[in-house]
């Protein structure tokens, strides 16, 4: 297994981890709900108890819905932009309101719990959730550190449809027909290009460093590769396909990027 796969597996447990951590609380929650609706919760301000998980059922939310940025940060699992900048930048909006409503609202349901003189118990869980969020606060702002740079980028002009080179304007009609030495060369020539473009997309008020830029401007670049290659198979453009095929094969060379199974069985079907 490659170390690109390795990287992808481990996202893969991690999503499936927190989606089931928020299953578990959203039935802890409708439980208690229960309990407290049939009158079997004692002790002062009883209301507290269903209370009690919504701050984490947000939080959890947030960092779900915003993990997303995470994964483009590192060149050794480069991964292709699956949603447009636009997108992406809504999203991640949600999921920082989302998971400072959660550290909000704990905040004050502790509060409350202590104001009430509330059951030990509930108060040192709302004390353990508040310490754990803040614990995890770091982490979770790099979706802050993302949008920051998303919006740097597209609001300062750099990053539109026409801010990387065509694909088709360093392509030749005889680059599918090499093989062996000269297909190796010419890839990295492509590859070469490719990543002088994402160097000169970096800024340096950026608050991603360097390599997480570059992680990321590529991941872009193989996005619209692959959305430009399946637009010009279904137009039946042999030249832009072939074209960004070869960017996508370049990206696969020399910087772990995985072609999708559709584009390489389409590679070999006729026009």
């Amino acid at each position: 297994m490659t170390e690109s796969s390795q990287a992808g597996d481990d996202s893969i447990k991690v999503a499936l981890w927190k989606r089931g951590l928020l299953l578990a609380f959203v039935v802890f929650f409708a439980l208690t709900l229960y309990r407290y609706f049939n009158g079997e919760l004692q002790g002062n301000a009883p209301w507290l108890w269903p209370l009690l998980f919504i701050p984490l059922l947000l939080y959890l939310m947030g960092i779900l819905y915003g993990d997303v940025p995470a994964r483009y940060y590192k060149l050794d699992s480069l991964k292709p932009f699956p949603t447009p900048f636009a997108y992406q930048y809504d999203r991640c909006v949600l999921a920082l309101v989302a998971l400072f409503s959660g550290l909000f609202l704990n905040f004050i349901l502790l509060g409350l719990a202590m104001w009430h003189s509330s059951q030990a118990i509930l108060i040192i869980l709302y004390f353990v959730y508040m310490v754990l969020m803040m614990i995890e606060l770091p982490t979770t702002l790099r979706i802050f550190r993302y949008i920051q740079h998303v919006n740097i980028i597209q609001y300062g002009g750099d990053l539109n449809p026409q801010t990387f080179k065509r694909a088709e304007d360093f392509y030749d009609p005889d680059q599918p027909d090499l093989a062996g030495q000269e297909r190796t060369v010419r890839l990295r020539e492509i590859y070469n290009t490719i990543i002088d473009e994402a160097k000169k997309l970096i800024q340096e008020d950026s608050p991603l460093n360097e390599s997480q830029q570059l992680a990321l401007n590529l991941a872009v670049r193989s996005g619209e590769a692959i959305k430009r290659a399946r637009e010009a198979k279904k137009e039946n453009d042999g030249n832009r396909f072939q074209a960004n095929l070869l960017v996508l094969e370049a990206l696969h060379s020399f910087g772990s990027l995985e072609v999708p199974e559709d584009l390489v069985q389409l590679r070999n079907t006729p026009l």
